[in-house]
């Protein structure tokens, strides 16, 4: 549902329920909460929150706030592991997936998973978090704290509650968060005129590494889908069932502000905990085969993913062997994606003869006769072109190599090839002559 304006939406619900609930709240000052100016009746709409908190099994933390509050025992499966397996500890090498945590010690101490729900994604001063979800691992179970703002005048005790989690939180973990959920709850920190209670936390986003471990080119591929939903069927085969879709969500919300019906609102928190433990599942997946090493995924693209973060942590040895496993997968694109990143790499390092011998190896996986060249294979055409006119000196396979590039080439990569050739072409005539040449020639007697 598309929302412009959320404040003059409100303000036609809080008239509907001025009039449901006109009895009795008399003598009490107008109050301005959020941007939306409310009536004084409006605020017998506390007791509404106690009966959202029955209904939801949950507690009234303030006016128009409920907290619910539900725990996986340490025994229960999410997907195909033990909640209790993915707890995490200071040994998981953090900042190899963020370099910016690379300082951060004590950071498994407390860590809370967090995501919110909202009545949109364009942020500003209408737009609410009128559910906030925090979960963290605690006697080995896994602990979900939810806010769910019944109305908008508890978000003053939402953020109270929220700045005390964090006070005694590590770290924070989220998905999409340092684009998404942070900033905007820091626009309503600052609505209220409060401090952050983020600013000074430690912040690790999943999004990034997720995107380098699980990410596939193919749009037509469900695994190239990096969402957190997507990811859970394909990384941690746990597969949601009735599941409110996310774009249903602000919705069920103003119908819930409409209706004062709570059921509306029961499968959006049970999204919003599924979301949290997926979070701390993939979270626990991604640090701890960092540690276990390629040998311990569980398919040639995470061993390509796994790759990448070991070369961008410098971690070579590793990156080397998770790239040559990867090259030696039955999945086509997979094995040349990761013989072109170790011939980058090895090229990178000096190690010449071993870059060229991974794009030959490249265009022999394709094979790329009788059809054009993919963009990789081009770049591997070229990259063996340059090898052995300048390094190997073969400049028979250099001419080869050029005159296949100069087949498929077009505008200015054809005055590029052009002049590869012709340089070519002149070196072999200088070596023919120097062949020829009497200094060349044996002395006769």
């Amino acid at each position: 549902m598309a929302i412009r304006d959320l404040a003059a939406r409100l303000r036609s619900i809080v008239k509907e329920d001025v009039r449901r609930v006109r009895a009795g709240s008399g003598g009490v000052d107008a109050v301005d909460i959020s941007g939306v100016h409310y009536e004084p009746d409006v605020l017998g709409a506390a007791l509404e929150a106690r009966d959202v908190a029955r209904i939801l099994h949950g507690e009234v933390r303030g006016p128009s706030c409920v907290m619910v509050d539900r725990t996986w025992d340490a025994t229960d499966w999410h997907g195909r592991r033990r909640v209790d397996s993915y707890a995490l500890d200071e040994a998981l090498p953090l900042a190899m997936f963020d370099a910016r945590l690379s300082a951060e010690t004590g950071w498994a101490s407390r860590v809370v998973f967090f995501d919110i729900e909202t009545t949109g994604l364009s942020g500003g001063a209408g737009t609410l978090a009128f559910l906030v979800g925090c979960g963290w691992f605690e006697d080995g179970g896994f602990k979900v704290r939810q806010f769910f703002l019944s109305g908008p005048a508890g978000e003053h005790a939402m953020l109270d509650a929220l700045a005390g989690i964090f006070d005694d939180a590590s770290l924070l973990v989220t998905f999409n968060g340092r684009t998404f959920d942070v900033p905007f709850m820091e626009m309503r920190w600052a609505f209220h005129r409060r401090a952050c209670a983020t600013s000074d936390l430690p912040h690790f986003d999943m999004l990034p590494p997720a995107r380098k471990l699980w990410s596939r080119r193919e749009p037509d591929d469900e695994r190239a889908s990096c969402t957190l939903s997507a990811l859970e069927r394909s990384v941690l085969r746990f597969h949601r069932l009735g599941d409110v879709p996310g774009f249903e969500i602000p919705a069920r919300y103003f119908h819930f502000l409409r209706s004062g019906d709570p059921g509306v609102i029961e499968g959006v928190l049970e999204h919003n905990r599924h979301d949290l433990i997926s979070l701390a599942a993939l979270t626990s997946r991604a640090l701890q085969l960092a540690v276990d090493g390629p040998e311990a995924c569980e398919s040639a693209g995470e061993q390509l993913g796994l790759a990448r973060v070991y070369e961008l942590s410098g971690d070579e040895g590793r990156a080397i062997r998770a790239y040559e496993l990867a090259a030696s997968s039955t999945d086509r694109e997979v094995a040349t994606r990761a013989l072109s990143r170790l011939a980058v790499f090895f090229r990178r390092e000096g190690r010449f003869g071993e870059s060229a011998a991974a794009w030959e190896r490249v265009l022999e996986r394709t094979g790329h006769a009788h059809r054009p060249l993919t963009s990789l294979e081009r770049r591997a055409v070229e990259a063996l072109a340059i090898h052995h006119e300048h390094r190997a000196r073969d400049l028979d396979e250099a001419r080869r190599y050029a005159e296949a590039l100069r087949a498929e080439a077009s505008g200015q990569l054809v005055v590029e090839v052009n002049r590869r050739l012709g340089r070519i072409e002149r070196k072999m005539r200088a070596a023919d002559s120097r062949k020829g040449s009497p200094a060349a020639a044996p002395l006769l007697d």
